[in-house]
């Protein structure tokens, strides 16, 4: 028995051993340009097409209209504004705890049209899978931190307002109140931002932070929503809530 199962182990080795080992000789490279002129292959676009029809009628559904289009600008612009509200007031309906909310002038990908505002524009306006997230920071370092907004240029804040003065914020004021250096104060902004991301590494200097399950594009559909079921027009505009000086 042990004869045999030697002598099958050793045709498996010489099988192997006498295997044809292949080498590429040479390479030649060609470009196969893809255009209309193909025709359709049916069998792939009939195994798809259900799902494109699905994803289809929920991309196309109307989300918001809107009184005009909204552009985003600096130091602040309708589109700015829209978004850190749609932020703020989505937060507070989840019971997050926050004094103001912030998120980056990168972060606004695209402008949103007059009209009709079909669910695909706000995947184009957020098309990050980022979270809410928040960052506390000392009353002291909350002043550092709107002099980072106010070097920016001016980037999206809901709940405080504030005057760029020489590349610094001057009279800064927190849902009315001005700041108070003895004070803690929590921003709401995106785990991307109090992970370092777009310039901020400000948030190394928070006290504590903290990341939500609730997506940031959530916040922005649920907040079109209620403007939605109430018939109302969407219709951000520049009120001043940052200034140049």
């Amino acid at each position: 028995m042990k004869f045999k199962l030697l002598i099958v182990a050793f045709a498996l080795l010489l099988l192997q051993a006498c295997g044809v080992h292949y080498q590429v000789k040479n390479i030649q490279k060609q470009i196969y340009p893809v255009s209309a002129d193909f025709s359709a292959d049916t069998t792939l676009s009939n195994f798809y097409k259900p799902y494109k029809q699905q994803l289809d009628s929920i991309m196309n559904d109307i989300v918001a209209v809107s009184a005009q289009e909204i552009q985003k600008g600096k130091p602040e612009a309708p589109l700015n504004n829209f978004f850190a509200d749609a932020m703020y007031v989505s937060a507070k309906s989840k019971n997050i705890q926050f004094d103001f909310a912030y998120t980056n002038y990168g972060g606004l990908r695209t402008s949103l049209p007059k009209g009709n505002i079909p669910r695909y524009k706000i995947f184009e306006l957020m098309p990050f899978e980022n979270a809410f997230a928040t960052a506390t920071f000392s009353g002291q370092n909350i002043k550092e931190f709107f002099n980072f907004i106010a070097n920016s240029g001016g980037e999206p804040i809901s709940g405080a307002t504030f005057t760029i003065e020489n590349g610094k914020a001057s009279d800064i004021k927190i849902n009315g109140e001005p700041i108070n250096l003895e004070k803690n104060y929590t921003v709401l902004t995106s785990d991307y931002m109090i992970n370092g991301g777009d310039g901020g590494e400000i948030f190394t200097k928070a006290l504590s932070t903290k990341v939500y399950e609730y997506k940031l594009r959530e916040g922005l559909l649920d907040y079109l929503a209620t403007f939605k079921n109430n018939n109302q027009i969407l219709n951000p505009v520049k009120d001043g809530r940052i200034k140049l000086k």
